[in-house]
């Protein structure tokens, strides 16, 4: 769906439902990298976040007491890439924000090994190694698991769904030194089994990439989130905080009902 098409939709529904316009959501944004370049953009995203809304850790989503009317948002990353560690953990420090990072395990200290589009920025990019880690968790920073070699989970078989799952839970428990509660599915994939899985390796959340505000009476290993680019106005970026692209959601999931039959 084009991203013009995901705007005007966003746009519609923030304008017609008292839902998005009045109650307060809870919401799960997801980044990469933040290249050097584009660090004010981040911060001018993090200042936003800082003053309009109540932002914790992944693991605290659906947990967290309700503020007043401001929305309850986490902010994730995907992959772990080095660029996060210097050009977007100092913004989140100096606003005070925690974040979470999602760890590729198999990939610690070198540039990603799956598939990345050969035009996309992240394809030169390294993947933190251990001591970066560390040092982020140090400083608060949530450490989560993104599996061990980022693969398409649901074509997995049984044996090898489960070794990415629980080996890279424990990698990070070796490292860190407490519990890893939660994951999020590589590119985006999963299914029931996929989630399954999951349970049955330790993990009490689950995060994809379907831009759905949260829900707290939904399945825990099926939590939605947003994609946030450093390239969006700062006008789509509130209306993205504000729950408005979880009609993109819905649109798309009609699409691929329809397309079964």
């Amino acid at each position: 769906m084009k991203e013009i098409v995901k705007t005007v939709l966003a746009i519609t529904y923030a304008a017609t439902s008292s839902v998005a316009r009045k109650k307060p959501c809870r919401i799960v944004m997801y980044y990469h990298s933040v290249k050097k370049q584009d660090i004010g953009s981040f911060e001018k995203q993090m200042a936003y976040l800082a003053s309009n809304c109540k932002v914790v850790k992944a693991s605290e989503i659906l947990t967290a007491s309700m503020d007043g009317v401001n929305p309850i948002a986490a902010i994730t990353f995907d992959d772990a890439f080095v660029s996060v560690f210097e050009n977007a953990l100092p913004v989140l420090k100096k606003h005070s924000l925690p974040a979470s990072i999602f760890i590729p395990t198999g990939n610690l200290g070198q540039p990603p090994r799956w598939n990345i589009p050969e035009n996309s920025p992240d394809k030169n990019d390294i993947v933190m190694n251990e001591k970066q880690l560390i040092e982020a968790n140090k400083y608060g920073f949530e450490i989560l698991s993104h599996t061990i070699s980022h693969p398409i989970l649901t074509e997995l078989n049984d044996n090898t769904l489960k070794a990415e799952l629980s080996n890279s839970k424990l990698a990070l428990e070796k490292i860190l030194g407490y519990e890893v509660c939660g994951i999020s599915y590589p590119h985006g994939a999963y299914n029931s089994r996929v989630c399954n899985a999951a349970r049955r390796a330790g993990y009490r959340l689950g995060f994809t990439i379907e831009p759905f505000i949260v829900n707290t009476s939904a399945d825990t290993m099926q939590i939605g989130r947003v994609a946030v680019s450093l390239k969006d106005s700062l006008f789509k970026f509130k209306l993205k905080v504000g729950g408005a692209y979880q009609i993109v959601g819905s649109v798309m999931t009609i699409k691929r009902k329809l397309l079964r039959y």
